[in-house]
């Protein structure tokens, strides 16, 4: 049968429409050849005696409302992560003041992070023994039985420097802890250890561990002193060296302000380096107003705006050949809510603190602190929003 005009029309119609597909088909198959992986950091849990009121006034959802705006703005394979400044029982009875203050909270709360969004916490800070080596090690079971993974703390120094190794987008994604100093001894017989920096056999060793399992590396470290102003040309020295041991990602924790985040290259490619994300939620900067003039001698734990300020990182990694690059590198700002000044006039009110994504807080409040947080992250950090309308 002879070809006619309009046969070839229709023929040519055909091919063009299975090339579309076939088009449409391998767009996907291409993306999914680039693996990703999506890691969220933040700063320290601190727990406080009138941050345990509000959870009790008002439940650990309210508290914690931050990270789960955070987590609605992540994709859905993030890895979330934060530094558990608090041990998980109340053996010993939490002191408010003191130098430092001893720190305990209900094992509830490990169960409400998790409902949050969080992945995993790193228990390895200077509060670990603050509760004494038993304390933690029922920090440690209420963390795992909420589902969550410990990181930088275990029965032995062995579990303690175990990287734990999750998969996401491809990737293999290690995750270390360590404290560069603890205000408490363990105590007798210790069933818990700590991962402390200053092993620096043990610590090299770990590193080079978690390099070998995975393809991305986190260390989270505490360390520095309370509201330093910036890292110093130790940690400095001290984060490059890890990155060149193995590292791609540094989460840095201890002075409850936020410090420059650094994007530089490494042996496989690009790491990034932030060495302090501040606080995810406490007591800390209660009486702090914006637009109000405080005192310099009140003592900064009460005064500093910086102290309520605090983000979760957002890095994506991507293995393109042999190197990994970083895509996106961005904060997404929060800021915790105290009522003090409220309960100052009416304590029988009780206490009402939860962190929420600064684009909750007030309008003063905004903006006052949107230009801190880009200032004390750096140009290397792009600000994203995230949605408060399921607030």
């Amino acid at each position: 049968m002879p070809r006619t005009p309009r046969h070839l029309a229709w023929a040519a119609v055909c091919l063009a429409g299975a090339m579309a597909l076939a088009a449409a088909l391998a767009e996907p198959r291409a993306a999914a050849q680039v693996p990703r992986a999506e890691i969220a950091g933040a700063g320290d849990l601190l727990l406080h005696i009138k941050v345990l009121k509000a959870a009790a006034r008002h439940g650990w959802p309210r508290v914690f409302e931050g990270v789960r705006a955070t987590r609605a703005a992540l994709g859905p394979g993030a890895l979330m992560v934060a530094n558990l400044e608090t041990p998980l029982t109340r053996e010993v009875v939490p002191i408010r003041t003191g130098s430092p203050p001893i720190l305990g909270a209900p094992p509830e709360a490990a169960a409400a992070l998790r409902e949050a969004g969080l992945d995993a916490l790193a228990c390895a800070n200077n509060h670990a023994f603050d509760q004494r080596s038993e304390g933690l090690a029922r920090t440690l079971r209420a963390v795992t039985a909420a589902g969550l993974a410990p990181l930088g703390a275990g029965e032995s120094a062995a579990s303690a420097w175990r990287p734990h190794v999750v998969t996401r987008g491809g990737l293999r994604v290690a995750f270390l802890s360590m404290t560069d100093h603890l205000n408490r001894a363990a105590g007798p017989a210790p069933p818990a250890v700590v991962a402390e920096s200053e092993d620096h056999a043990r610590r090299d060793a770990a590193i080079r561990a978690a390099r070998a399992a995975a393809d991305v590396v986190v260390l989270f470290v505490h360390w520095s002193h309370d509201f330093a102003a910036g890292p110093t040309r130790l940690q400095r020295r001290r984060a490059r060296r890890w990155v060149d041991l193995g590292v791609d990602l540094v989460l840095g924790s201890g002075p409850h302000v936020l410090h420059p985040v650094e994007r530089i290259e490494s042996p496989r490619g690009e790491a990034v380096i932030a060495y302090s994300l501040g606080n995810l939620v406490s007591n800390q900067g209660q009486r702090y107003r914006p637009g109000v003039r405080m005192s310099p001698a009140a003592h900064p734990a009460v005064r500093l705006a910086t102290t309520r300020d605090g983000a979760f990182l957002r890095t994506v990694f991507a293995r393109r050949g042999d190197r990994l690059v970083v895509e996106a590198l961005e904060a997404l700002p929060l800021w915790t809510e105290n009522d003090f000044w409220a309960w100052h006039e009416n304590p029988r009110q009780g206490h009402d603190i939860r962190m929420v994504p600064l684009g909750a807080a007030s309008d003063a409040v905004q903006a006052a602190r949107r230009p801190a947080i880009a200032r004390a992250l750096g140009p290397a950090v792009r600000l994203r929003w995230p949605s408060t309308e399921n607030m």
